[in-house]
């Protein structure tokens, strides 16, 4: 068997190095939750500082979501990333080696929070617009296949590997390890060759390339009510993050069991990012709302409620339905968005991702004191429901179709060759 057939995307040296960085940094930043809570205590910190920490994060990369989608449209992507590795190993590097001498402080902590939040703003949009530059098209979809992956593999293995390092050294220990997997990926995009970007015209304000991302935003319909479908559906799902463990906690194993539901969720991911590495459906964005639509299993099993192995089970799928929506949603819009505005048309989708699920976890517990749990749950299943609803109405979505070589038709603005009928996927027929 050829490399390129056994490795898929990966055989394509610049998308190796990308996620090969990728992975790195991700396994980093999913050493940080556990960590900061650790961090902050040994700092002296309260509760309430740990909740400061994690706000602070949240705030500074809402803030700056739409600059780092600018920012990544108007100067080449591989820098800008690269330059945000720097930032942040250095920032890292500081805050470890304060923490190890017994200088920490919640300041100090806090205002690192502030520059991963900073940093973390340039990177996802900047990521979205840099993949397709690194791989071939018929590849993209596995591409984005692999950096879920990656990252459903990081945060499992993450949170474990901080409570180690904490347990058995320090906190500081584990930032110093964040700012070496920084450092990992800001070399991998240095070996990173990659073609001059086209030219964008003449340079404006900032904030008129912000509004122009806007306008990139409203002209496509399809686009912005899906993300407010996304945005419907992330308010619905939330309640499962805050009222799974009320629930488990209540039946036969007691809290314990949200461990086992949890991991469920993990492996969930795991196995739909290995899906859409494979699976071309005809229909892509169907298909991928479709896949989102399995996230009313995990609310109605809590909902019945149903034993802890269901709970576990339903998570799995759902998660798994969540992680092949990603891969193709991502895969779509880096075909149908211009190169020049891919990144700031996708800040605004990380925006309203950001923005929305803090907002449903903040509700979910007020509204099942309220009007009860049950309710609750219901609600937030006619939640889930109508987003993906409000996205599959849209005739855009429904007409989209894909070759079995990812290439997308069924629009007239798109390309108007025939689809490949010599690919399996394309000759199949319609989907039932």
């Amino acid at each position: 068997m050829r490399f390129a057939d056994k490795f898929g995307a990966l055989a394509e040296r610049n998308f190796r190095l990308l996620w090969i960085g990728r992975t790195t940094s991700s396994l980093g930043d999913a050493l940080m939750p556990v960590t900061l809570a650790f961090a902050v205590l040994s700092a002296g910190g309260s509760a309430a500082d740990i909740g400061l920490v994690i706000a602070a994060i949240m705030v500074a990369r809402t803030l700056l979501l739409l600059v780092g989608g600018a920012l990544a449209d108007r100067l080449p992507r591989r820098l800008l990333l690269g330059g945000s590795d720097l930032f942040l190993c250095a920032v890292q590097v500081t805050a470890g080696v304060l923490l190890l001498t017994g200088h920490g402080s919640v300041t100090l902590l806090l205002s690192t929070a502030v520059c991963y939040g900073a940093a973390s703003a340039v990177t996802q949009p900047t990521l979205t617009g840099l993949v397709p530059q690194t791989i071939s098209k018929e590849k993209l979809q596995q591409a984005n296949g692999l950096m879920e992956l990656s990252r459903s593999a990081a945060q499992v293995m993450g949170p474990g590997l901080a409570g180690t390092v904490v347990a058995i050294a320090s906190p500081g220990w584990v930032y110093l390890l964040d700012a070496a997997t920084f450092l990992v990926s800001a070399i991998a995009l240095v070996l990173l060759p990659l073609a001059p970007p086209a030219k964008r015209g003449d340079r404006t304000h900032i904030f008129a390339e912000i509004a122009a991302g806007w306008s990139e935003v409203v002209r496509r319909p399809w686009y912005w009510v899906t993300l407010c479908g996304h945005a419907i559906w992330n308010v619905g799902s939330s309640a499962f993050v805050v009222l799974g463990p009320v629930i488990v906690a209540r039946q036969a194993g007691g809290a314990a069991n949200w461990g086992l539901v949890s991991a469920s969720m993990a492996t969930g991911a795991l196995i739909g990012a290995a899906v859409s590495m494979r699976y071309r459906p005809r229909r892509p964005l169907v298909a991928a709302h479709l896949a989102l639509l399995l996230t009313v299993l995990q609310l109605a099993a809590l909902a019945g409620p149903s034993p802890t192995a269901v709970i576990a089970g339903a998570a799995l799928i759902s998660a798994a339905g969540v992680a092949l929506l990603n891969s193709l949603w991502s895969t779509a819009v880096q075909k149908l968005i211009p190169e020049e505005v891919l990144s700031r048309v996708s800040s605004y989708d990380w925006l309203i991702s950001f923005t929305v699920a803090p907002l449903g976890y903040a509700a979910a517990g007020p509204l099942a004191e309220t009007i009860g749990v049950t309710r609750t749950l219901e609600l937030a299943l006619a939640f889930v429901v109508a987003g993906v609803a409000i996205v599959l109405l849209v005739s855009r979505v429904r007409q989209l179709r894909q070759t079995g070589k990812g290439e997308l038709y069924g629009w007239p603005d798109l390309d108007d060759r025939e689809p490949d009928r010599s690919s399996p996927l394309a000759a199949a027929g319609e989907p039932r």
